[in-house]
C-alpha cells in the first residue's frame, strides 16, 4: 500500500467517524449507528497503526520518544511521496 492510499484509508475511517458522532448526537440510542460508530472507530485504530508503522507518526501524540523525537525526521503526513 502506497503512502497516500494508506493516508487516504486513515481520513474516510476519520470522516465517518466524526459524521456518525454528529449522528449520534441527536440520535444518542440508535443501536445501529453505535454498532457502525464501535465498528468504523475500530478500523480507524487499524488503519492508523498501519500508516505509523510504515510511514511514521501522523501526529505528535504517536511519536516514541524513548529513541528520539521523530517527528521532525519522517517526511510530514501531508508530504506524498510515491
Amino acid at each position: 500500500m502506497t503512502k497516500s492510499e494508506a493516508l487516504r484509508k486513515v481520513q474516510m475511517y476519520s470522516f465517518a467517524l466524526v459524521d456518525t458522532g454528529l449522528f449520534l448526537d441527536t440520535h444518542p440510542t440508535n443501536k445501529a449507528a453505535l454498532m457502525f460508530f464501535e465498528d468504523t472507530r475500530n478500523k480507524y485504530r487499524e488503519a492508523l497503526e498501519e500508516y505509523e508503522k510504515n510511514f511514521g507518526p501522523m501526529t505528535p501524540g504517536s511519536v516514541d520518544v524513548s529513541k528520539s523525537w521523530e517527528w521532525v525526521e519522517t517526511p510530514w503526513p501531508w508530504e506524498m511521496e510515491e
